[in-house]
């Protein structure tokens, strides 16, 4: 599978997750933040580094790549959670939000701790912006003393899981570690046997859980999540994407044509826009939850076409012209390090 489908089927998962009551929507998120470690740490190496004030430039251009379209879902769901019931009553209150709330819709910074933000999938790109705070830092450990950062790593993410469980994003350090170290070490990537392993394993899984009877509960949740859904699916996700992660890392090889790099490009709006038609139906319709399962699903199917729909216009109108003007930036902050280096050879060449 090419880099771009496996990101593009990744966000589909998420969308399955919160449309249906299929609970799988961890899994993909750890395995985003294992392609983020690795890209992140050949970005810096082959773009970043060389730049005029380096870690200036990586931070501005990390948070330029998420900003548009999570400051453009966001005003959406905040216009839907708190614009919206001015005029139209919902039929089910929206949750009053923290004043961290508000804040976090503008700066993503503490949308993982924050109560009552309205769209619930920037969790994660919370997430991914505190690892870029540090991902300069831990790069350079692993450049020189790689055995001594895979151990750091190790323990921070042991003691802040046992302090904060998911809560902080030091607990979610192995994922961005694992693709860190693949890029570190390319050795490490897995052979195309392994990757078709990992990936028919997974699937073996995800059938074995979906039709044994003791299982399904496990995988399947819904509005109603019992004892052994609630007890035992997050460790689910996290052994499988566990599993999945050799078959991810083995994408990284394929070569990526344009239409995957549009798949990729659009993975991102579509991870974060498909929550604005799910969160007008849950307080406005939300008779629909209580359909049988064959009607509830022909209900929602123009929800999810619109999703994907929106995500491609976004992508084409709104992340692909900001990303271009990203890497200008990039570019000039390049050429203007360079540029003494080449004025003093200019006069040598004269010669």
């Amino acid at each position: 599978m090419s880099p771009g489908a496996l990101r593009f089927l990744l966000a589909t998962l998420v969308v399955l997750f919160h449309y249906t009551s299929f609970g799988i929507g961890h899994m993909p998120v750890y395995l985003f933040f294992a392609l983020s470690g690795y890209w992140v740490f050949t970005m810096w190496q082959n773009k970043y580094s060389a730049t005029r004030e380096p870690y200036a430039t990586f931070i501005a251009s990390r948070a330029w790549r998420l900003a548009p379209v999570f400051l453009l879902c966001s005003f959406a769901a905040l216009a839907v959670s708190f614009g919206l019931p001015i005029i139209i009553a919902p039929a089910t209150p929206f949750t009053p939000p923290e004043s961290l709330a508000l804040v976090s819709s503008l700066v993503i910074l503490g949308y993982n701790t924050a109560g009552g933000a309205p769209l619930v999938p920037a969790w994660s790109l919370d997430i991914e912006l505190q690892f870029y705070l540090v991902a300069p830092f831990v790069i350079a450990l692993l450049q020189r003393r790689a055995l001594l950062a895979v151990v750091l790593c190790a323990g921070v993410s042991l003691a802040s899981f046992a302090l904060f469980y998911d809560r902080a994003f030091t607990s979610y350090l192995p994922w961005f570690l694992a693709g860190m170290l693949a890029a570190r070490y390319p050795a490490l990537l897995p052979r195309r046997r392994i990757a078709l392993a990992s990936g028919a394993l997974t699937v073996a899984v995800i059938l074995l859980f979906a039709c044994v009877p003791a299982l399904r509960p496990v995988l399947f949740g819904g509005a109603h999540r019992g004892a052994l859904y609630l007890t035992w699916n997050p460790l689910f996700n996290a052994a499988l994407a566990a599993v999945a992660l050799p078959f991810a890392l083995g994408t990284l090889g394929v070569r990526s044509g344009k239409f995957d790099r549009l798949l990729s490009d659009a993975s991102y709006s579509l991870y974060l826009v498909h929550w604005l038609p799910l969160l007008y139906v849950t307080h406005y319709v939300p008779q629909i939850a209580a359909l049988p399962h064959l009607s509830r699903a022909i209900a929602t199917l123009p929800l999810v076409l619109l999703s994907y729909a929106a995500a491609f216009a976004i992508t084409i109108y709104v992340d692909r012209p900001c990303s271009r003007a990203r890497e200008r930036f990039v570019k000039a902050r390049r050429a203007t390090r360079e540029q003494p280096a080449a004025t003093t050879l200019a006069p040598r060449s004269a010669r």
